[in-house]
């Protein structure tokens, strides 16, 4: 069933706000309350390449697994008095070479490590925090786990007799995640860890709710040929076209009524209506980094780059979703590779940014 909402159409003239650009205002400084690392052992990484003398190796460093934007939003998080992390930890030869990962769960308060795991599943993707305190690991299986990372549920792909499966969001509020069936799409209960079917049409979701999951699918270039971006919700009612334009970007639920769209000229907020909430006055690249569970607070990335293309500098701007208004900023002295690993705590308050190598906690204003 494909429902009419009204759409908000791009253009470069309607995203042009008022607001002066976060990177250009003085914001207040969080308190930092703790830094650690490195957390697990390190591993040296580098390029090869082979010519008349053999291997050579070049550009060695410490591999701050920094290196994708996907994972820098689902491998920290903060699950009741503890920060968890999944940190890779090597490589073993079981049919083939497979990934070896540990968990680790540190004090909130103190950074001290609590509790350790050791994880090898070849399909590892993504830690979620739900609203009770647990936290989800996904990959080839599901596990739900305990602040101190002991056994508390498990879901199974093939349960209902799907062929295919795979987790790879959480709702903002840490509610339900989003299985993908191939073809279908579920909801699943992130404390019972029990499915139900929102859809049997194919889907690739990029983010969730706790009613349905948006995507940036380009199906609806049929109906709108000069236009490159959409962002389509899917809920219990079927289809609804939100937005769609010359350009954007990965759509990232920020509540259940709340989706923020990189948009053309900066990041703009929308509802699940179509309507146009807001814009937010932005100039230049940036990246979504994280939302906080009561919705009120969520996190960009603004980074500037060499000449090379390489990452020079990561500035993490935090915003107020209620007025789209930048309330903080956080400039850590260790850059990533791409982007630093980050999480907001569930009120908001708190900030946790790093790596492995190292990791460090603020407390925001």
């Amino acid at each position: 069933m494909q429902k009419s909402f009204w759409i908000w159409i791009a253009s470069g003239a309607l995203l042009f706000s008022s607001s002066l650009a976060a990177s250009a205002q003085k914001l207040p400084s969080p308190q930092r309350v703790w830094s650690v690392g490195a957390l697990t052992k390190p591993q040296t990484v580098g390029s090869f390449s082979i010519g008349p003398n053999g291997m050579t190796m070049g550009n060695l460093h410490l591999d701050s697994q920094t290196g994708s934007v996907f994972s820098a939003t689902r491998s920290v998080v903060f699950v009741g008095e503890r920060i968890v992390l999944a940190s890779k930890t090597g490589m073993r030869v079981v049919n083939g070479t497979q990934p070896t990962y540990e968990l680790l769960s540190l004090d909130a308060g103190t950074g001290e490590v609590r509790s350790r795991r050791d994880i090898s599943d070849v399909g590892f993707r993504a830690l979620f925090a739900t609203n009770d305190a647990h936290v989800i690991v996904c990959g080839g299986s599901v596990m739900r786990l305990t602040q101190d990372l002991k056994d508390d549920g498990s879901f199974d792909y093939h349960a209902s007799g799907h062929k295919f499966g795979e987790i790879q969001n959480i709702s903002p509020d840490g509610s339900t995640l989003g299985n993908a069936t191939s073809p279908g799409f579920e909801l699943v209960d992130a404390r019972t860890l029990k499915p139900q079917e929102l859809t049997t049409n194919p889907a690739v979701a990029t983010s969730v709710s706790a009613k349905g999951f948006v995507t940036d699918n380009v199906h609806w270039i049929r109906d709108y040929p000069r236009d490159l971006s959409f962002v389509t919700y899917t809920d219990s009612a079927g289809q609804h076209l939100l937005y769609h334009g010359s350009c954007g970007g990965r759509p990232q639920f920020l509540t259940d009524a709340l989706i923020l769209e990189p948009g053309c000229k900066g990041p703009i907020i929308i509802d699940t209506r179509g309507n146009l909430v807001r814009t937010i006055g932005l100039g230049g690249p940036f990246s979504y980094a994280g939302v906080s569970q009561d919705g009120k607070r969520f996190v960009l990335q603004l980074p500037s780059f060499n000449k090379e293309g390489s990452l020079k500098q990561e500035i993490f701007v935090v915003y107020s979703v209620g007025t789209g208004e930048a309330v903080a900023e956080v400039r850590p002295k260790e850059k990533g590779e791409q982007q630093s690993w980050t999480a907001l705590s569930p009120d908001g308050s708190m900030i946790v940014i790093g790596s492995p190598l190292k990791l460090s906690l603020y407390r925001l204003p």
